[in-house]
């Protein structure tokens, strides 16, 4: 029974998210896409933002392929090339213009949005993490359960998604600030930061740590952050968690060593060239 419920939350979370990914303005299908296969099913952005994304990004293009081939259990390093991408798809659908030389601009998303599920749903995505989905024999529930199989999950509502920009011309620092409410509650508030030195792409990121009960999204205290570099032969990334967006770091000014002593990391990747280590929260797993 205990499984059970985690795995109930579990897919209540992930059904909170594909509310985001839904399209605007309708009533979106029970099996609307995730956020991250809504932006990978988007055709490429156009337009001046998008052209230096790529000039930005392509420096870092062999060295993350490395990354990628190596399948890592954390994949942190994508945030900012996900970001900048997401930047270049804003400014196009607002039609940004530039403003004293920065861009600066916003992009909204707003409907009315259902989802639903079983409990099954639930056990299959819990079980697709590698976790138990049976029960524990000195827990277990009578047969008549409503959780065995055929209690349905459904909710929705009002949904609201903002994202606002603010970038150098030349797209050599900026930041943006997510937001997401359901129902006029809190669903999601992420910060994104970053800063060219030189060759080196260091950013900063911090989302709202929202965890799912079986009374839907509960707010923890906190925020997950995500800090790091990317250089054209290696890359290094932590997670950790934050206590306040007050604490994230400034990337213009960042200094990886002295965080990485001073935190302690949930996840660490690290990258030299064709040697890439990845490391989760009490394990010890090279790659």
């Amino acid at each position: 029974m205990k499984n059970q419920k985690k795995a109930l939350a579990a897919f209540l979370l992930a059904a909170a998210f594909v509310l985001g990914g839904c399209g605007e303005k309708e009533e979106a299908p029970a099996d609307s896409p995730s956020p991250q296969a809504e932006a990978t099913a988007q055709p490429q952005a156009q337009g001046p933002v998008a052209e230096r994304v790529g000039e930005i990004m392509g420096a870092y293009e062999n060295e993350l392929a490395l990354v990628n081939q190596s399948s890592p259990s954390v994949l942190t390093y994508l945030i900012p090339g996900e970001m900048l991408n997401q930047m270049a798809q804003d400014a196009q659908a607002a039609g940004a213009r530039l403003q004293d030389g920065r861009w600066r601009f916003s992009w909204q998303q707003s409907g009315d949005y259902v989802y639903e599920s079983t409990a099954w749903d639930a056990m299959d995505e819990w079980a697709m993490d590698g976790a138990e989905a049976t029960a524990d024999p000195a827990d277990e529930a009578p047969m008549d359960s409503q959780l065995n199989g055929d209690y349905a999950v459904s909710g929705g509502g009002a949904f609201d998604r903002v994202r606002v920009w603010d970038a150098a011309e030349d797209l050599s620092f900026g930041s943006a600030e997510f937001s997401d409410t359901l129902n006029g509650q809190t669903t999601g508030h992420e910060v994104f930061r970053f800063c060219l030195r030189g060759q080196e792409l260091y950013f900063a990121d911090a989302t709202l740590d929202l965890a799912a009960d079986m009374d839907g999204l509960t707010i923890q205290e906190g925020f997950l952050a995500t800090v790091g570099v990317l250089r054209p032969t290696g890359l290094d990334v932590v997670e950790y968690r934050l206590a306040s967006l007050n604490d994230l770091p400034d990337p213009a000014t960042l200094n990886l060593n002295a965080l990485l002593s001073s935190v302690t990391p949930l996840s660490h990747i690290s990258a030299q060239k064709d040697k890439t280590q990845a490391v989760r929260e009490n394990e010890k797993d090279a790659f």
